[in-house]
C-alpha cells in the first residue's frame, strides 16, 4: 500500500482523495459536525455563522477539501524544499491519516482552518535563509502570525517558533527581530484602531489571548492510549532516521528540519494553556509531525514494517470512530 503513495505521479492525487474517503467513510452515517469553542478568535465567530447552519454532505465536503489541500500544500512544500531524498506523496498520505485518528479530529474545528495559515507561515519561513529581501519576508511572517492569533488564539506559540527561526536560520540582526515583532503587532494595531473609532473598545479583552492552565476533557479509554502509543512509535521510528540521514543533509534543509523539530515541541502543550481548549487545538501538532512520520515510512529498505504502521493507523482509526457511532 505505502508503494502507491512513494511515487510522484499526479494518479498519486487520487489516490490521497480516495484514502481520505476510506479514512472518514463514518461520516456517511455520522457527518463532521462544527465545533467551535466562545471567545478563542475570529475563525469559531466564522464556523458559527456561515459554516454550521450549512447542510451536513456541505460540512463533509468542505471537511475533505481543507485536509486535501493542506496535506497536498505540506508535501509540494517538502518536496520542493527537498527535505527527503526524493519526492514523494508520503508526507500528505500522513497528514490525512494522523487526522482522522481520534473523533475530535474529525470535526470541523478552528484549529483545522488554522492549519492553512500555520503551513502558509512554514512556507515563508524555510525561505528566509535565501532571501533576498529578508526584512520584507520577516515582516510577512511577523504579520501572518498576528493575524493568526486574532483568528485562532492558541497559534500564539508561533511567536516563540518564529524567533527561533531567525535565531537558526538567519545571523543576529536586532533590526530584523524587531521587524518582526511589529509584523505581529500590526494586525492588533488595526484592530484597536477599528474598536476605538467605533466606540467599542471595551471588547478588546475578546480578541486577546487569555492564558490559563487547562486540563482538556478527553474520554480516556484504551483505545486512545494505543492510538497515542501508535503515533509517538512511529513519530520516534522517523525521527531516528531523520538524525541517521541529517549529518548527509544541505544546511539549509537541516536548519528547516530544526525548525520543525522546535514546532513540534512548541505545539504540544495547546491544548493545556487556553482555557476551554480541548484535544481538537493539538490538530496543530499534525503539521510538524506529518513529514517526521513520512520519514520512518520512507526510509526502511523493506516495505514490510511500513505497510505494517499503515494499516495498524488504518484498524484504530476504524475502531476510534466506528465505536463512536456504537454510542
Amino acid at each position: 500500500m505505502i508503494a502507491l503513495f512513494k511515487d510522484r505521479s499526479p494518479v498519486t492525487i487520487l489516490w490521497l482523495f480516495l484514502l481520505s474517503l476510506a479514512v472518514h467513510l463514518h461520516y456517511f452515517l455520522l457527518p463532521p459536525q462544527v465545533v467551535t469553542v466562545e471567545g478563542d478568535g475570529f475563525i469559531s465567530m466564522f464556523l458559527q455563522r456561515y459554516i454550521a447552519p450549512l447542510q451536513p454532505v456541505a460540512i463533509m465536503l468542505l471537511y475533505h477539501l481543507l485536509v486535501l489541500t493542506q496535506a497536498l500544500r505540506l508535501n509540494f512544500l517538502f518536496n520542493d524544499q527537498r527535505m527527503f531524498i526524493r519526492p514523494t506523496y508520503l508526507t500528505a498520505m500522513v497528514y490525512i491519516l494522523i487526522t482522522g485518528i481520534f473523533p475530535q479530529w474529525n470535526q470541523l474545528t478552528p484549529a483545522l482552518v488554522a492549519n492553512t495559515l500555520v503551513i502558509w507561515l512554514f512556507s515563508l519561513i524555510v525561505n528566509l535563509y535565501n532571501s533576498p529581501n529578508p526584512k520584507t519576508l520577516i515582516y510577512n511572517v511577523g504579520l501572518i502570525i498576528g493575524g493568526c492569533i486574532l483568528m485562532y488564539h492558541p497559534t500564539s506559540l508561533l511567536v516563540l517558533l518564529a524567533l527561533f527561526a531567525l535565531m537558526v536560520v538567519r545571523p543576529f540582526n536586532i533590526t530584523e527581530w524587531l521587524v518582526m515583532l511589529m509584523g505581529v503587532l500590526t494586525p492588533f494595531y488595526f484592530l484597536m484602531s477599528y474598536l476605538f473609532l467605533t466606540d467599542k473598545w471595551a471588547n478588546l479583552s475578546k480578541f486577546i489571548p487569555d492564558f490559563q492552565l487547562n486540563l482538556p476533557d478527553v474520554d480516556a479509554n484504551f483505545l486512545f492510549f494505543v492510538s497515542i502509543g501508535l503515533v509517538l512509535l512511529i513519530l520516534m521510528i522517523g525521527v531516528f532516521y531523520f538524525q541517521d540521514r541529517s549529518r548527509r543533509m544541505l544546511i539549509q534543509v537541516r536548519k528547516n528540519w530544526g525548525v520543525l523539530m522546535v514546532m513540534l515541541f512548541i505545539m504540544l502543550p495547546l491544548p493545556f494553556i487556553s482555557e476551554n481548549a480541548s484535544l481538537d487545538s493539538l490538530l496543530l501538532w499534525v503539521i510538524p509531525v506529518s513529514p517526521f512520520m513520512a520519514m520512518g515510512f520512507l526510509s526502511p529498505k523493506k516495505e514490510t514494517f511500513p505497510n505494517i504502521m499503515f494499516w495498524s493507523l488504518m484498524i484504530l482509526i476504524v475502531l476510534n470512530n466506528w465505536n463512536i457511532l456504537r454510542k
